[in-house]
């Protein structure tokens, strides 16, 4: 498959794209297949939050890292741990060597005691997230810079250290960033589960229409492509207005075009269109 010619609208390449590429078969390229198997356990949120962060490189990779890292932290039975500092021994003695791009087993530790963190202070990462979000705003700006803020807070206070390229997770929209793995992450657990995003957080405080577009260089080409953004670099900027353009073709529901719009590279690479 090609781009849409230029003649095309672009909400009707858009559209096509949608009708070609949304669908269940392409999931086997996507991490979401090993996320959607924690559905019915009470991990899945934490699963969903790993499994995004660490969503950078290779389908297969992604997939390989993720079980790697599930397998080995279940080893750790961590209902039983209380203290802070023991828990993060022992999950570090079962993931040491692991490494995932940059990331390495360190990094896996220090973002489960965050997460850990957020169980403990909130019930769950949902509702230190609604802590901090803003039901009325246009999106979930707030409501992500008021997590992030909050692990950068408490991971200078945990005396486990990461390794040296951690600090790139805790990326925010104050430092412009697209934080595409974090609003990859809240469209996941936030939209309704319709087979590929998940509805874990099943309640009307974060609309789908707040969520933003997961954005990439791979997805900036793609969006400047179909006249989506008019923008020459990528960062939360350009993911707020490339999800304004996909809200004049679905106003409600705007991120819901992320998925089919990620395979047009993807399976061109796999050379399966």
């Amino acid at each position: 498959m090609s781009l849409p010619q230029k003649k095309l609208t672009a909400k009707q390449s858009v559209l096509d794209c949608y009708e070609q590429f949304h669908h269940p078969k392409f999931l086997e390229l996507d991490p979401l297949m090993i996320i959607r198997e924690y559905l019915d356990t009470s991990q899945v949120e934490e699963v969903a939050l790993i499994g995004a962060l660490f969503a950078f490189g290779a389908v297969g990779q992604i997939k390989k890292s993720l079980s790697l890292a599930l397998t080995k932290t279940s080893l750790v039975d961590h209902t039983k741990v209380k203290d802070e500092n023991k828990l993060a021994a022992l999950w570090f003695e079962s993931l040491l060597g692991f490494r995932h791009r940059i990331y390495v087993d360190r990094d896996l530790v220090l973002l489960k005691l965050l997460y850990r963190r957020s169980q403990l202070k909130f019930g769950s990462l949902e509702t230190h997230f609604l802590i901090h979000h803003q039901q009325n705003s246009e999106s979930i700006e707030q409501g992500l810079i008021g997590v992030i803020n909050d692990y950068r807070k408490w991971s200078d206070e945990i005396e486990f250290k990461p390794g040296r390229f951690f600090s790139h997770m805790l990326n925010s929209p104050e430092q412009k960033s697209a934080c595409k793995r974090w609003v990859m992450y809240l469209k996941w657990v936030a939209r309704p589960n319709d087979g590929f995003d998940l509805g874990l957080w099943n309640n009307d405080k974060v609309r789908s229409d707040q969520l933003v577009i997961p954005m990439d260089t791979h997805l900036f080409k793609i969006s400047r492509k179909l006249r989506l953004t008019t923008r020459k670099t990528v960062n939360w900027q350009t993911a707020l207005e490339v999800t304004k353009s996909l809200k004049k073709i679905d106003p409600s529901d705007p991120t819901k075009f992320d998925f089919s719009l990620c395979r047009i590279g993807m399976l061109k690479y796999r050379k399966m269109i």
